[in-house]
C-alpha cells in the first residue's frame, strides 16, 4: 500500500475513531438510597432486571414472584423504577409493597437493551452481562420456571 497517497489528517481520524470504538459509557446504576454501582459488579452472576411503576397493577401483582425470586439462590434481581421518582419516594413504595430486590432509580451508560416501552418489562443478563431473554408484560411463575431451567438452573 503506498502511504503517500493518505494525508497525516487521514491517519489522526483514524486513530481518533479507533480509540472511539468501543469506549462507551460505562452501564451504572443509581440504587434508591443513593449508592452507586456498575453492571462489572454483578459479572458472573445472572441478572434479572425488572422495570416497574407504581401505577402499573400488573408491575405491583408481579412484585411478590420477584421477591422470590431474590430470596431463592437464583439469579441478582434489581427493579428498575420506570418513573424519575425521589430517594424518598422509592423507599416509601419499596416499603409499601414489601419490595426484597435492591430498587434502582435510575440506568446510565450502555446497558444491553433499551428503556422499554411497556411496562412490565423483565430482562434477562447472563453472567458476562449480555442481554439473553426478556419479557413484557406480567411474569407467571410458569415464566421463572423457564428462566431457571433455560437459564441458572443449568447445571
Amino acid at each position: 500500500m503506498n502511504m503517500k497517497k493518505y494525508s497525516a489528517g487521514f491517519f489522526i481520524l483514524c486513530a481518533a475513531l479507533l480509540s472511539l470504538a468501543g469506549c462507551g459509557e460505562k452501564a451504572s446504576l443509581t440504587l434508591a438510597n443513593g449508592e452507586q454501582q456498575t453492571l462489572s459488579d454483578y459479572r458472573g452472576q445472572w441478572l434479572v432486571v425488572n422495570y416497574f411503576a407504581e401505577w402499573c397493577a400488573p408491575c405491583l401483582r408481579e412484585m411478590p414472584l420477584l421477591n422470590e425470586l431474590t430470596a431463592s439462590e437464583g439469579p441478582k434481581v434489581l427493579a428498575v423504577s420506570f418513573d424519575s421518582l425521589s430517594e424518598v419516594q422509592l423507599a416509601k413504595l419499596a416499603d409499601r409493597y414489601d419490595m426484597a430486590m435492591p430498587v434502582v432509580k435510575s440506568l446510565a451508560g450502555d446497558w444491553p437493551f433499551d428503556r422499554p416501552n411497556a411496562l412490565p418489562t423483565t430482562m434477562i443478563l447472563d453472567p458476562k452481562g449480555n442481554l439473553v431473554d426478556s419479557i413484557q408484560g406480567e411474569l407467571e411463575p410458569d415464566d421463572l420456571t423457564r428462566l431457571k431451567a433455560a437459564y441458572w438452573g443449568k447445571k
